[in-house]
């Protein structure tokens, strides 16, 4: 099976991208803490895709957040998704509902649908709605809830034509959404059935919301032929406002008026005024059985048979089981003939049918089966999905993880470990952006806080400073480099006269006459070429004590220096674990942070952890820097060790880790990028190249690699000083 296969087994239309960032690695390895920060990290990425279409398809930002209360809705600004997209056959209806609620928010009225019987008024005349609603109360029914629920059945299929029309990629995501919603095997069962035939509001607007399925029959009901040619799915497209719809929606609220009997017995309120016994705001109130009540003929009380919508009415004409397929005429639901293009929302004139139930009665657990889909169904209609929410705690941990670019890189799936065993990868969490808001929560590993009291009424919880003594002294030192490094952004200008090419020299042209032919000069400019560097520190608990804080004050000194010059740039990663994941964070970036963040942040910064080494460099391959023409790059590692990383389905260590973390290096060479690398130890003695740890770390930086002592760490400076202020290129 491919890789591809894999993924579309398991994610649907989504396995094309999705497998940048997600794997099938089980979470059967993973602990209950770490399957939890894995699911944070995915769905922020989820979120983040989901929001991509949706400003695709919308053309405009419109905010997606997780439900945090519970329903999931478009309030008119918003699109809400459930936390449930982390499971792979979620993610495809999730992203064809976020898109059907941005569709919404790009062309529905919701001015319209906030005064809805002033705009029935305005589209129609006072006398008709007056007459209207005057009939609904004779069937038990509120006419403005009825009116909302099928302008919204009407709008829904409006919009979804509309965006499958314009965005023909995304297709597929709707066909998953109408999949889960309306194309249910237990619907389709009851729509074949005798159920929901009798003449009443509940067997409408079942019959009505699943017009468009492919087991919707016209002749289940004596006014739904009547319906199916008023909503005349095939020229949905037709309608191009929420005004248009309602047109529609009206009309067919008529037809459903006129078909179902009025209540025989006196209603009581309820607290739902004029809804009776009505299901509230649903607007599907309970109508009675026609056939109970002895009233078989809908045109009984329907004004002598004339509708204020639709005038003259014969209630034979499109229904009951003796239509024929004359009586049908061009009733396509279907917008597309090519069956590979045709809309979820609608279907060909085959799969309109007309006689006989074919399934026949459904037993009681078949019925309850139905209606708990068909309340799902109404849920979709009204907008009242209800989606899984997250917690505050987890709300907040999302919004961080957002704020830090986070995501999760499958790395290390063509390593092999020492017994020769070939991995499937493990997911590595990379954060593009480190910031105060990310280092306070307890996922982020490199800091830990602490209670403290603010005064005698109040506490707080504080970030613990490891180093601040450390990151004054770097800034100390990085401003003296700074002050050296600043002829790297001076140019020198050298004009070399009496040439015999170049420009001319109009104080020479006189000489012209005298049989001077060297009138010409050049112009020669001495400039630096823009330098980029990437410094990356093992961030593992070894690193601790005296090596951190001498490592801390030589970045910062660096990051300072950086800062003073401009044709110079920086970033700062620092790699670690979270529990058994390989973890990197890109601490700093001076092309987009203020040096600011370094002085305020670093202090805070404290190693934990193993070293994962390669696979951390393999994870943010793409984000560095490459050596150009323009461009001299940079890659500076800082570590104390060998690459050490075991977790659960990984081990990664030895010769094996090194060899893996020396193809890496390998491709960041190929990048153009310059490596150094740094082997940072407090051993006063002398460290063996040949044996253990040195040997090790030799194999896997192999010429990049050096060796210094914890008091020579400003060594790293010196370096990075002498390639900074290298002979310049001429211009």
């Amino acid at each position: 099976m491919s890789k591809y296969t894999k993924y579309a087994k398991n994610y649907g239309n989504s396995s094309w991208w999705m497998d940048d960032w997600d794997s099938d690695i089980a979470d059967s390895v993973l602990s209950t803490r770490e399957i939890n920060s894995k699911n944070l990290y995915k769905m922020a990425a989820h979120r983040r895709a989901i929001a991509n279409f949706v400003s695709i398809v919308t053309n405009q930002a419109i905010p997606v957040r997780f439900s945090v209360r519970g329903d999931s809705y478009t309030d008119g600004k918003t699109v809400t998704i459930s936390s449930k997209i982390v499971e792979p056959s979620e993610f495809d209806p999730a992203v064809g509902l976020a898109l059907h609620e941005g569709s919404h928010i790009k062309l529905s009225n919701f001015a319209l649908l906030r005064d809805l019987l002033g705009g029935c008024v305005k589209l129609v005349g006072m006398d008709d709605i007056r007459s209207m609603t005057e009939l609904s109360k004779k069937k038990g029914i509120y006419f403005e809830n009825l009116t909302k629920d099928v302008l919204n059945w009407v709008e829904d299929r409006r919009i979804d034509q509309f965006i499958f029309n314009q965005a023909p990629g995304y297709r597929d995501y709707y066909r998953a959404m109408y999949d889960k919603y309306f194309n249910d095997p237990a619907i389709d069962k009851g729509l074949k059935s005798d159920e929901y035939t009798d003449e009443t509001l509940e067997s409408y607007m079942f019959r009505l919301i699943n017009l468009q399925s492919k087991s919707s029959r016209i002749g289940a009901l004596k006014q739904l032929g009547t319906i199916y040619k008023i909503a005349d799915l095939k020229n949905i497209s037709r309608l191009k406002s929420t005004e248009d719809a309602l047109g529609i929606a009206l009309q067919i609220v008529d037809v459903i008026l006129n078909a179902i009997p009025d209540v025989t017995q006196p209603q009581q309120n309820d607290g739902q005024g004029e809804q009776g016994q009505g299901e509230g705001e649903s607007g599907e109130g309970q109508s009675g059985d026609g056939n109970a009540n002895g009233n078989e003929d809908s045109d009984s009380s329907s004004q002598n048979g004339k509708s204020p919508m639709t005038g003259d009415m014969d209630s034979n004409s499109m229904g009951g089981s003796s239509m024929t397929p004359d009586d049908m005429g061009d009733f396509s639901g279907g917008e597309y003939t090519d069956s590979n293009s045709q809309s979820p929302a609608s279907d060909s004139d085959s799969n309109i049918k007309k006689g006989k139930p074919a399934d026949g009665k459904l037993s009681d657990r078949q019925k309850q089966i139905l209606d708990k889909k068909i309340e799902k169904q109404k849920d979709f209609i009204n907008g009242d999905i209800n989606k899984t929410k997250v917690s505050a705690s987890e709300s907040n941990q999302l919004k961080s993880i957002e704020d830090s670019q986070a995501e999760m890189k499958v790395v290390g799936q063509d390593y092999e470990n020492r017994y020769g065993t070939k991995s499937n990868g493990i997911e590595c969490i990379v954060v593009k952006k480190m910031s105060s808001a990310l280092m306070e929560q307890n996922e982020f590993p490199l800091t830990s806080t602490r209670w403290f009291k603010k005064d005698e009424e109040k506490t707080g919880l504080a970030l613990h400073s490891y180093c601040q003594t450390e990151v004054a002294e770097g800034i100390r030192l990085g401003t003296m480099l700074g002050k050296k490094l600043q002829t790297r952004s001076e140019s020198r200008e050298t004009v070399f006269n009496r040439q015999a090419i170049g420009k001319i020299d109009k104080r020479m042209i006189s000489s012209l006459g005298f049989g001077n032919e060297f009138v010409f000069f050049t112009r020669e400019i001495d400039t630096y070429k823009k330098a980029n560097l990437h410094i990356t520190v093992d961030a593992s608990g070894s690193m601790g004590g005296t090596k951190w804080r001498k490592t801390m004050t030589n970045v910062v000194a660096l990051c300072k220096a950086v800062d003073m010059i401009p044709n110079l740039s920086i970033q700062v990663s620092f790699r670690t674990t979270y529990g058994e994941l390989p973890y990197i964070v890109m601490a700093y970036d001076s092309r987009i942070d203020k040096f600011t963040k370094v002085k305020n942040l670093f202090q805070y910064l404290n190693p934990n952890g193993t070293t994962p080494e390669g696979l951390t460099f393999e994870a943010i391959m793409k984000m560095m820097v490459a050596s150009s023409q323009d461009v001299d790059s940079y890659f500076l590692n800082i570590s104390d060790g060998e690459p050490y990383f075991h977790g659960k389905g990984m081990d990664y260590s030895g010769f094996t880790a090194a060899h893996h973390t020396k193809k890496m290096v390998d491709k960041i060479e190929g990048m153009g990028i310059r490596v150094l690398s740094y082997f940072v130890s407090d051993y006063n003695g002398q460290i063996d190249i040949n044996h253990g740890s040195g040997r090790i770390f030799k194999e896997s930086y192999g010429k990049a690699a050096s060796f210094i002592n914890v008091t020579n760490v400003t060594e790293v400076t010196r370096t990075m000083n002498k390639l900074f202020m290298e002979k310049p290129v001429k211009a």
